[in-house]
Parts: C-alpha cells; structure tokens; sequence
C-alpha cells in the first residue's frame, strides 16, 4: 500500500508570496505601460516640432533668391537638425551631414515623393543597422526644389532599454516597501485565524467565509463526542457482560466440578451416582444455554446476520417453536397456543425463531400449573417502526442508521402468559442482559437471563419495536411490531 502524501503549504506564505508577486507585476505593467506612452507622445511632438522647423526653413528660402538657398542654409541653419537641398529632378545639392557628391539620388525616398505631390510630409524610418529611429519633414520649395530636415531617434526598445536601470531601482525600491507591507497586512489577516478556538469553533469572531468550515468542526466534534460516549458506553457493557458471564458460569462449574471431584475420589455411594451426574449433566446444560445465548448476542453485536435475510413466515415459525418446547410445557403443565393468520417479514429466520423461542419459553418458564401462553399474530396497515439499529439492513427493509423506517403494513405479534407479571419498575430493566425479576426463582427454574436481551436485539435488528404490558399477578404480554412483507 502506497503511503499518503501530504503537501504543507503556509496560507500566510501564500497570502504574502501573492501580493508581493501581485504588486511587483503590476508596478512592472504599468512602468512599461507609461514609458511607451511616454515615448510615442514624445516622438509625435518632436515630429510635429521638426515639421514646424521645416516649414520655417521653406518660408525662409522662398523669401530669398534661389542662388541664395546654399548659402543660407550654411549660414542660418546648422545645429544637430540634418538639412538637406534637393532639386527637383531628385539630386542632392545640399547637405549638412555629407559631402551632396557621394550621395545617391533621392528622387525615390518616400518623404521626396510624398512632399513633391502634397507639398510637404513627415514620415519615420527605422535603420535595422543602426538601430535607430530616424524622422524626416520635407517641404517643397516654390521653385520645385525640396528641403528636408531629418533627426535621429532611439527605437522603443531602445528607448525601453534605456529606461531599464530606473525601472529597476523603481522595482527595488517598490519590492522593500511591498514587502514591508504585505508583511503587515498577512499578519492583520492571520491574526484572527491563529487565534481561533477550536474547542468552541462557533463562539469564534472569524471572517465569515470561514463560517462553514466552523460548522463543520463543530458538526464533527459533536459526533465524535457522541461517539466516544457511545464507545465508553460500549465498553462499560461488555465489561460488566464479561463479568456477569463470568460469574454466571462459575457456579455450574463448582458445581459440576464439586460433584466430579467427589465421585473420582469415591465418595458417592453408588446409589448416589446416577443423582449426582444427573446433577452434573443439568449444570452442564446450564452452561451450554448461557453459552448459546452469549454466542447469539455476540453474533447480534457483530451484524454477523447481515447476509441471511429473505422472507419468513413468521406464523409458521411460532408453531415450529410451540412443536419444540411441546415437552417442555408438558412437564409443567402448560398450554401454548398459536393463533391468528400467516404473517411475513424480512429477516433472518434463524434469528426470527430465536427470539420467539426465548419469549414462548420464558412464558412457560415462569408461570403456574395449568396456566397457557399463546402467540397471536395481526396484520395492521400503516405505522413506522423503530429507528434503526447499527446492523445490516435486513433485504426487503430499508432506511439507514438512526432513521424511522416508514412501513405500510406491520406485523403484530402477541406473546401472552398467565404468570405472576412484572412490576411496573422493573419493566424497563427486563431486557437488560443477566436480569431477572425473581433471582432466587430464576435459578430453578434454569433462565440464563439473556433471553429477554437478545429478543430486544432480535426485534431491533428486524427494524421492530417491542412492548411489554403487564399488571402484577395477572400475566405478561410482549407486543413486537415488525415491517411485513
């Protein structure tokens, strides 16, 4: 099996590691954003301040002679503007840069061209070899010669380039105070969260977005509450079952190995030898039932009858049961009675004849001579049954842990004696494993005291209720109720 990986990650962390990275790339957009912005607005007024100069230097060489147009462009026009005179036919007569002989004819450069049909342009040129920007402003003369003012400009990217080492030191400088900043505010934002109480998630004063995530803890942290009672309450019981079982199997095995021991050493008359293992067998019954019936909790407690379940005739399942303990009532005088019509349910039929056996044979057990017990099934519509038990669902049931099943149609199942009855404080405790209403009575009469307690698991475990109503001195009667089918 592959182990489970976990990856840790710091919401502080997170928190700062975002903004800061957040706020660095917005500084660096919008520095980028503002320099270009700044270069096209500075490039479109130097052009329009070059078209200007040019339409200066035409107006000052039409107001001259044209012989004079050399001179005075030596003369008046020099600085770091490249002027340039050109003829109509497209040769160069003037330049303020190179020597006009070793330059080509100009007549096919696009600011000659547009100049000669508009009057004047102003076009930009990009040198690949230089990496430059280089703007021209020509202005036709009235003579039909041209002159061109031409200036350099860096590229945008180089432009950009240059504008590196500022935005750096911005980025730097913007970075510590990011830093700073961000540093407080994750330690704002943290703080309620490092402070939460999680004992008590809902008396927290928290951002509300982290709402559902305290109703959950606090939706977990009861259950598990419940749970750990539930486990504790688990663990007191069988704890106290081990002990009663315990001591509810000590005293057969005194007795049997009392007895054994006395006739090994060979002191039982052999008159006496057929009564004492008559005795010895009668405890070793003892044990086998309350053995029986622990394996039959156990197996309860551990759904271990979850895959048994189909459909059983529960009426016929009484009269199998009234057929079985027929000597048993015989020897004690007593009549048993199955009345009513064939009723269904879904379940474990091994189950379903272990908790009318154990009713049928408690009401034999403790009743009077000449007195009866009679099992009689109804068919009622509608009702719910209990909630659910933590085991299997029985097939044909239906519903989950701790939800009331709704049924259309429940099987009523009477279980009447005419024996002494129960007290009416003690009837909640009748179910409850190893209790008996008469100790001293219960003894003789050879009850394990878990007949009662697996019925009420039994009914349970086929989605039922069980009742009991009872008057001292006149009979008992158990009222089970179960989903029919």
């Amino acid at each position: 099996m592959s182990p489970t990986h976990f990856t840790v990650r710091s919401l502080a962390g997170k928190l700062f590691s975002s903004m800061l990275v957040f706020t660095l790339g917005i500084i660096l957009v919008f520095a980028t954003a503002l320099t270009t912005i700044y270069y096209l607005s500075y490039e479109r007024d130097a052009e329009a301040e070059l078209a200007s100069s040019a339409q200066d230097a035409a107006d000052y060489l039409n107001a001259s002679p044209t012989a004079a147009n050399i001179p005075a462009l030596e003369e008046q026009f020099t600085g770091v503007v490249r002027y340039t005179l050109i003829a109509d036919d497209g040769a160069v007569l003037y330049d303020s840069a190179v020597d006009p002989a070793t330059m080509e004819n100009h007549a096919d450069r696009p600011e000659v061209r547009e100049a000669d049909a508009a009057g004047k342009a102003a076009i930009m040129r990009h040198s690949d070899t230089l990496g430059t920007d280089t703007v021209y402003a020509a202005v036709k003369l009235d003579d039909g010669s041209i002159v061109r003012l031409s200036e350099s400009r860096h590229s945008l990217l180089a432009f950009l380039g240059s504008m590196a080492m500022p935005v750096v030191v911005a980025l730097i400088v913007s970075g510590i105070l990011v830093f700073v900043l961000s540093r407080t505010l994750t330690r704002r934002i943290m703080k309620p969260i490092d402070a939460l109480n999680f004992a008590d998630p809902l008396e927290n004063e928290i951002y509300e977005e982290m709402d559902p995530l305290l109703i959950r803890i606090d939706e977990q942290q009861r259950r598990l509450l419940q749970q750990n009672r539930e486990l504790a309450a688990a663990e007191n019981m069988r704890r106290d079952f081990s002990s009663n079982v315990s001591h509810e199997m000590k005293t057969p095995l005194q007795v049997i190995s009392g007895y054994a021991e006395l006739m090994k050493n060979d002191m039982v008359q052999p008159a006496d030898r057929q009564k004492f293992a008559g005795l010895i067998y009668e405890e070793a019954q003892a044990m086998r039932s309350l053995i029986n019936d622990v394996l039959t909790l156990s197996r309860l407690d551990e759904s271990a009858f979850g895959d048994e379940s189909r459909r059983i005739d529960l009426h016929a399942v009484a009269e199998r049961v009234a057929g079985r303990l027929g000597s048993f009532a015989a020897d004690q005088g007593i009549e048993v009675r199955v009345e009513g019509s064939p009723a269904s349910i879904a379940g474990t039929e091994t189950l379903a004849e272990e908790m009318i056996y154990n009713l049928v044979e408690n009401g034999i057990r403790y009743n009077h001579e000449g007195g009866s017990v009679v099992v009689r099934f109804e068919v009622e519509e509608g009702g719910a049954a209990a909630a659910s038990p933590p085991f299997s669902v029985p097939e044909g049931a239906s519903g989950e842990e701790g939800e009331a099943i709704e049924v259309r149609r429940s099987v009523v199942v009477r279980v009447s004696d005419t024996g002494p009855g129960i007290p009416e404080e003690l009837r909640d405790k009748v179910f409850e494993r190893f209790f008996r209403v008469d100790k001293s009575r219960s003894k003789e009469t050879g009850g394990t005291g878990l007949g009662l307690a697996i019925v009420k698991h039994a009914v349970l475990y086929h989605h039922g209720t069980i009742d009991v109503e009872t008057a001292e001195g006149v009979g008992t009667t158990f009222v089970l109720r179960l989903p029919a089918v």
